[in-house]
C-alpha cells in the first residue's frame, strides 16, 4: 500500500478486535495523510499492508492472533455470568463435549521448520543446477584418472543428491504435520461459538438477573465471538494454502533430484582415458596434469614441459 495512507497501528488493531470493538468481517476505514481521503479495505490487506507482515509471514501472524483470541476468551471465562451463558448453550446444543476449551494446535517449532521448508529447497536446487552445470563442463572436457579410480564428479553428485533426499524427506514430514493441524481444524465445532457471537450484552445481564450495567462484560462481548471464528476460518484457509505451496516445492525437488540421478548415471557413458601404470614414472618427472573441480569451475593441475611440451588436451588427441 502507498505510504500517502496512514495505517492503524497494529496493537490498536489486535486491541479492537480483541475487545469486539471492531469487526474482523467488516471493512476497515483508513485516510490519507492528509485526512482528506478515506478508503476501505479488508482486514487481511490491512494485515498485509504493514511492513514487517508478507505472504511469507502471514501464516505466523493469524496464528499469533488465534492465539491471543483464545487467551481473551479463557480470560472472559472466568467471569460466572459469561460461564453461565457458555453452560446454557452448551446445553441447548446437547452436546457432550465442551467445546469451550482450546487446544492450541501448533507445535513449539512449527513456524521455525516452515522457514527452514524454503531456505533448504533453496540450497538444494542451487546444489542441483551446480552440478548441472559441471556436467555441462564435463562433456566437452576429456578425463584422465588413475585407473580403477572414482570419477570426478562422483563426490559431487553423491552429496547433491544426499542434501536433495533429505530435505524431500524433511519437507515430507512437515507436509504431514499440516495434513494433521488442517484435520483438527476441520474437526473444530464452531457452531455454539456462532450461538455466542449472537447473545449481546443485555441477554448475558437478563440471564445473571441484573437490572444495571455491569462493567465485567464487555460492551460488544457478541463480536469477540464472531471474530474468533472468523480468524479460525483465515487461519484454516492460510494453512489449507501454504500446504499446497510446500507440496509444489517437494513436487519440484523430486524432478532436480531425479534429473541429478540421471546425470550421475549418463555422465559414465562420456569417454576418458585410464592412466596407465606405466607412465606414472613419467609423470613423477614432467608433474601430474590432472583436473580439479571445485565452486563450479574446472581447473587443469600440473607442470608443463618447460620446453614447450604438449598440454593434457594434445597428449590425449594423440592417441588418435
Amino acid at each position: 500500500m502507498s505510504d500517502n495512507w496512514a495505517i492503524i497501528d497494529f496493537q490498536d488493531l489486535m486491541k479492537s478486535i480483541l475487545n469486539g470493538n471492531r469487526c474482523v468481517q467488516d471493512p476497515i476505514a483508513i485516510s490519507n495523510k492528509r485526512r482528506d481521503t478515506v478508503s476501505k479495505i479488508s482486514f487481511l490487506n490491512l494485515l498485509l499492508s504493514y511492513n514487517n507482515v508478507n505472504k511469507d509471514n502471514l501464516l505466523d501472524i493469524l496464528s499469533n492472533i488465534y492465539h491471543r483470541f483464545h487467551n481473551r476468551i479463557n480470560k472472559l471465562r472466568e467471569n460466572d455470568i459469561v460461564q453461565h451463558m457458555m453452560d446454557c448453550i452448551n446445553q441447548e446444543w446437547y452436546d457432550p463435549d465442551y467445546i469451550f476449551v482450546f487446544d492450541y494446535p501448533f507445535s513449539k517449532d512449527f513456524f521455525e521448520k516452515n522457514m527452514d521448508n524454503k531456505v533448504k529447497y533453496d540450497n538444494s536446487c542451487k546444489i542441483c543446477e551446480q552440478i548441472k552445470q559441471l556436467s555441462k563442463i564435463e562433456n566437452n572436457i576429456p578425463l584422465k584418472i588413475e585407473k580403477n579410480g572414482e570419477h570426478p564428479l562422483d563426490k559431487h553428485f553423491h552429496k547433491g543428491i544426499d542434501v536433495c533426499e533429505n530435505t524431500i524427506t524433511f519437507m515430507e514430514e512437515n507436509l504431514i504435520e499440516i495434513e494433521s493441524i488442517i484435520k483438527s481444524f476441520k474437526k473444530t465445532d464452531m457452531s455454539q461459538f456462532i450461538d455466542m457471537s449472537i447473545k449481546h450484552k443485555a441477554l448475558y445481564l437478563k440471564l445473571s438477573g441484573k437490572d444495571e450495567d455491569d462493567d465485567s462484560i464487555p460492551e460488544n462481548i457478541h463480536h469477540i465471538f464472531s471474530n474468533y471464528y472468523h480468524i479460525h476460518n483465515l487461519l484454516l484457509k492460510q494453512l489449507i494454502q501454504y500446504y499446497h505451496y510446500v507440496t509444489h516445492l517437494l513436487g519440484q525437488l523430486k524432478d532436480r533430484c531425479l534429473t541429478m540421478k540421471n546425470l550421475q548415471t549418463n555422465i559414465r557413458s562420456i569417454a576418458y582415458f585410464d592412466e596407465e601404470s606405466d607412465s606414472s614414472n613419467e609423470d613423477e618427472e614432467d608433474g601430474e596434469d590432472g583436473l580439479i573441480i571445485e565452486d563450479g569451475e574446472v581447473y587443469h593441475t600440473g607442470k608443463s614441459n618447460q620446453e614447450g611440451g604438449d598440454d593434457i588436451v594434445e597428449r590425449l588427441l594423440s592417441f588418435f
